[in-house]
């Protein structure tokens, strides 16, 4: 019994791998088969595995990374029954095998697994919410059976799973289901290649297709249809669009949308608004398979039933120019990777395309503009009447902006104000009835500044100004372009688009701006030619009544020709003069006989410039090919030589039938007029050079205190340049000194046309502060409105420093000249009380002659300093030997100073020559200047006198210095120790006797003599001080 069953079980054996035998040779027949997709591999397997009676489940990897089950290993009626209990259909059905033991083994290492039981390996795979049904799944299935799973892998990649279930199976079985999954992997792998080299085909052919497509065209329009028909086609998309970024790189156009409504094209997409912006700033492709859940997808579009997205960017170079979009509407289809490559090829050629047709269609369009312009510049050109020209401007800037209505505002010279003189729009009688001043409204700010400006919503424009109807409230686009002729501006240009969907772009400014230019140009001549017209209108008003006086009397015609003041000609066809009056052949300095019948075109009366155009006019009049009358200026040349210019008024003279018979010209002598427009020239060259050069800083505001001129003077005073002024306020000069009321009150009276008085304290650029005399005059036209203010000032800080000094003087001469006097008056009171204590006496008198002496020097210092001031001290310069000067003073107090133990020495240098001056006035300012030391250097102390000569950038000098070793001076004295009366912190120290007058003397007598005093010292004691007197050097006789 034990032999039977051993060799049942071998010959058993023998079957099964006679059957895997037949498995392998299967699979390697299928693998050599040409198939084209997988589908079609995985099908013959499962056909060749049914047929030989094996169940096996095949699952490949999703890009993903979830397993799906691409076959189905059981009978339709077990499919069934499975469908009804999970509402699961096995083919396509996914799971995660990191989340199912077997499956992660098997991918993880590579090698087939064996199982006994699959009951946990199902429970794991399905969803949770079916997991209560296992029990009754594994039922159906009948999985409680041993099962072998091995991975399809292909060059080390693992591709999906087969997996064997039989209740023969063992682990002995795992080589053979190796090798079989081996050989479905490499069957698999020949159509992943042939896919992907099909793929690689298909690419280049989609690449050749697109440049064939777009090499052809260079029209935007015909290239951006190209594009997204091909786009659309490859990808099976049911829709597309491009969008351009626009120059200001913050829009987004849609020049160009398939299979979507035509509105969606007319709304751009702001910067932010969009999922276009993501594409640009991003510059990856996108991917959205529910386009309405996007954070910053368009409403109108999900409106528009986009569902499905895929969007990538046109980069074109390093620079993205927008993004192709392509929308699947249908809910059920999804774009997968293949479309998103191709759309991406698409993309990456197509965008250098667009990027080229865009740079051609712009091209094109400024050509286009251009030729435009030129059309209507010379159709306007040929108008000459004004209303007509504006009209005609007006409608043609509608026409060459596409707009929807257009207006044109004129400076009215006598009020200063905007007045709209056309207006193609609705609301034309309520825009023409307002007046703007200049800066008022976005119209009245483009006349201030002479700039154009592009308002897309002139709701949220702070200079907008609302207009009473529907106007006002329509949404609307604006763009103006000011009116200038020589820096000058007119008025402005403005054309209107209604609501958004087509706003104004940078280019259409620029468009709108240079025809602005012909514009203003057309207008300037229409003015001029109405007023030539005007004056040749008068002119031939004159001549007809002249002629209406001829039919009634030749003689009475003759007479009034012959003493009109004006000159009167007449030209025959021939171009001879046929006659002269007596005043033009005077003008002449000719006589009429010599020029009647002689040749315009060779007379010499006309500067040789202007023959050839003489005869141009002449001929072109005769020709109908100029007007019949016209106004012109020419030069005249007399038979002396003179030159004389004149105005021409010249008139064709026509026969009833119309047929020119000659020209009749009238000449007026202009020589007056334009002798006074010289006269006018000079005297403002006059004035120009008056307010350059005069003393006083005069300033010029505009009528709103806007400064437009200041003078040289002025730029002295406040350290500013005439740059850095014009433009701003007087309160550049403003020192915080005065209140606002102060500036309140003077606004009031110079507006009120009145002129303002007094004095200011202003700042200087350098933030020093001075006081000036201010005079403000307003400035008033014709009608006696304000146009400017002048104001002059002067700066009278000197003045207030003098008015200082002055007081300062006599208060302090009041207190030096009091102190004296009431000691003197204090100590003859003390004497008449005590005459009997002789002590007492002699010591009340000893301090009435100290106080005497006291003030006799104060008095005699102050006439000296009265004279030097005065100049009444007699100057009288000679030869001084300082070094004999000074030995003489060192002798003189020798004995005093050794008395306090002073070492007083003089070190002269004896090469010094004798300088010029006043021997009594300089030996008084040593004299001063070795006293102070004496006073200020206490006993035991060290005074040199030392002469020498110094050279400087004003050139040599004679120097003799006063050193001592005293007390010193604080540096913050020094600037002020010769200020009259100033005693410093030494005096205080010492006690030193004194008026403050001695150092102020010094320095006028110095100054006399064309020198200077300096100080050096740093207020240390002992350190003393060093005060120096420069004196000329004698010059080489």
């Amino acid at each position: 019994m034990g032999i039977f069953r051993r060799t049942e079980k071998i010959q058993r054996r023998s079957e099964i791998e006679t059957m895997w035998a037949s498995a392998l040779r299967a699979a390697a027949g299928v693998a050599r088969k040409a198939a084209t997709c997988e589908r079609e591999v995985l099908q013959a397997v499962t056909e060749e595995l049914r047929r030989l009676k094996l169940r096996a489940t095949l699952a490949l990897l999703t890009p993903d990374g979830e397993l799906e089950i691409q076959t189905k290993p059981i009978s339709q009626s077990t499919e069934g029954m499975l469908r009804r209990l999970t509402g699961l259909e096995i083919e396509g059905f996914r799971f995660n095998p990191q989340e199912v033991d077997i499956y992660r083994k098997v991918i993880t290492t590579g090698e087939a697994v064996f199982t006994t039981d699959q009951t946990e390996t199902i429970r794991q795979i399905l969803p949770k919410s079916l997991r209560p049904l296992l029990s009754r799944i594994t039922h159906i299935l009948g999985r409680e059976q041993p099962a072998i799973v091995a991975p399809l892998i292909l060059a080390d990649y693992p591709m999906g799973t087969i997996s064997f279930t039989a209740n023969w199976l063992s682990a002995d079985d795992i080589p053979m289901v190796t090798a079989l999954a081996d050989h479905i992997s490499i069957a698999l792998g020949q159509v992943r290649t042939q896919k992907k080299m099909q793929d690689s085909l298909e690419r280049q052919r989609l690449r050749n297709q697109v440049a064939e497509a777009l090499a052809s065209a260079l029209d935007l329009p015909v290239v951006l249809e190209r594009v997204i028909s091909l786009a659309a086609e490859v990808t099976d998309a049911d829709a597309g669009a491009i969008g351009l970024l626009d120059p200001d790189q913050e829009t987004v156009r849609f020049p160009y949308i398939m299979g979507l409504p035509d509105e969606l094209r007319l709304r751009p997409s702001l910067r932010g608004h969009g999922v276009i912006w993501n594409l640009i700033e991003e510059r990856k492709t996108i991917l959205q398979h529910e386009y309405g859940e996007h954070p910053e997808a368009i409403p109108a579009w999900v409106e528009a039933g986009v569902h499905a997205f895929l969007g990538v960017p046109l980069i074109a170079g390093d620079e993205v120019i927008g993004g192709l979009g392509l929308f699947i509407l249908d809910t059920d289809r999804q774009f997968g990777e293949e479309e998103v490559e191709v759309a991406q090829a698409i993309a990456s050629m197509s965008a250098i395309a667009i990027k080229n047709a865009r740079l051609y269609t712009d091209a094109t369009q400024r050509a286009e503009e251009s030729q435009a312009l030129i059309r209507i510049a010379r159709s306007i050109s040929a108008l000459v009447d004004h209303e007509t020209v504006l009209q005609m401007i007006a409608e043609q800037a509608q026409e060459l902006l596409d707009a929807d209505g257009s207006r044109i505002h004129l400076v009215d010279p006598e009020k200063g104000v905007l007045r709209c003189l056309v207006a193609l729009d609705p609301e034309a009688e309520a825009i023409m009835a307002i007046e703007l001043e200049i800066g008022q409204g976005i119209t009245g700010y483009v006349a201030e500044h002479g700039v154009p400006v592009l308002q897309n919503d002139p709701r949220e424009d702070p200079h907008g100004v609302y207009v009473l109807g529907p106007l006002g409230h329509e949404p609307e686009s604006l763009a103006l372009a000011p009116l200038k002729v020589r820096q000058r501006t007119m008025g402005v240009m403005t054309v209107r688009r209604l609501g958004f969907n087509r706003p104004f772009t940078p280019s259409d400014l620029d468009l709108l701006t240079a025809f602005a230019a012909q514009a203003a140009v057309a207008l300037e001549n229409a003015d001029l030619y109405s007023q030539i017209a005007a004056q040749a209108q008068r002119l031939e008003i004159e001549v007809a009544d002249r002629t209406r006086e001829l039919a009634l009397s030749e003689a009475h015609y003759r007479a009034l020709v012959e003493t009109s003041l004006a000159g009167i000609v007449q030209i025959d066809t021939e171009g001879r003069f046929s006659y002269v009056n007596q005043a033009f052949a005077s003008l002449l300095e000719i006589s009429t006989e010599e020029l009647i019948g002689k040749p315009v075109t060779t007379y010499e009366g006309f500067v040789p410039e202007i023959h050839e155009l003489v005869f141009d006019r002449f001929h072109d009049r005769m020709q109908h090919k100029r007007p019949a009358r016209e106004v012109h200026d020419i030069e005249l040349v007399t038979t002396s030589g003179r030159h004389i210019p004149a105005i021409v008024a010249s008139s064709l003279i026509v026969d009833e039938t119309g047929e020119p018979q000659g020209v009749t010209g009238l000449v007026f002598d202009i020589s007056e007029r334009k002798a006074l427009e010289a006269a006018l020239r000079a005297e403002r060259d006059r004035l120009d050079a008056l307010l350059t050069n005069i003393g006083d800083a005069v300033m010029v505001t505009d009528r709103n205190g806007v400064i437009e001129y200041v003078n040289q003077s002025w730029e002295r005073l406040n350290g500013y340049s005439a740059e850095e002024a014009l433009g701003k306020t007087p309160s550049l000069i403003r020192s915080g000194h005065h209140s606002e009321d102060f500036y309140a009150e003077m606004w009031e009276t110079i507006t009120s046309g009145r002129t303002w008085r007094g004095e200011v304290l202003n700042a200087r650029k350098d933030g020093t502060q001075y006081d000036a005399a201010l005079t403000i005059t307003p400035v008033l036209n014709e009608s006696g409105k304000t146009i400017n203010f002048v104001g002059v000032q002067h700066d009278i800080s000197a003045l207030k420093e003098l008015d200082r000094i002055k007081s300062q003087f006599v208060s302090d001469v009041s207190h030096e000249l009091r102190t004296p006097l009431t000691n003197i008056r204090l100590y003859l009171d003390l004497l008449g009380r005590s005459t009997e204590d002789p002590a007492r006496v002699t010591r009340y008198l000893m301090t009435l002659s100290r106080e005497s002496e006291r003030l006799a020097n104060l008095i005699d210092d102050l006439l000296s300093l009265s004279r030097l001031d005065a100049e009444a001290i007699p100057f009288q310069p000679t030869p001084v030997d300082i070094n004999e000067l000074l030995a003489g003073l060192v002798e003189d107090r020798h004995t005093l100073a050794s008395k306090r133990g002073l070492d007083l020495t003089l070190e002269a240098d004896s090469s010094l020559p004798p300088i010029t001056g006043d021997e009594r006035l300089i030996t008084q300012v040593f004299t001063n200047l070795l006293t102070n030391a004496m006073n200020y250097t206490p006993d035991g102390g060290q005074i040199i006198l030392r002469t020498g000569k110094k050279a400087s950038a004003e050139g040599e000098w004679v120097v003799a210095e006063v050193v001592d070793t005293g007390l010193g001076i604080p540096p913050e004295e020094i600037t002020m120790i010769f200020r009259r009366f100033f005693r410093g912190h030494a005096s205080q120290v010492t006690a030193a006797a004194g008026t403050g007058l001695g150092l102020a003397i010094c320095k006028e007598i110095i100054d006399r003599h064309n020198g200077r005093i300096t100080v050096e010292s740093d207020g240390v004691p002992g350190h003393g001080s060093r005060l120096l007197v420069w004196l000329p050097f004698p010059k080489e006789m």
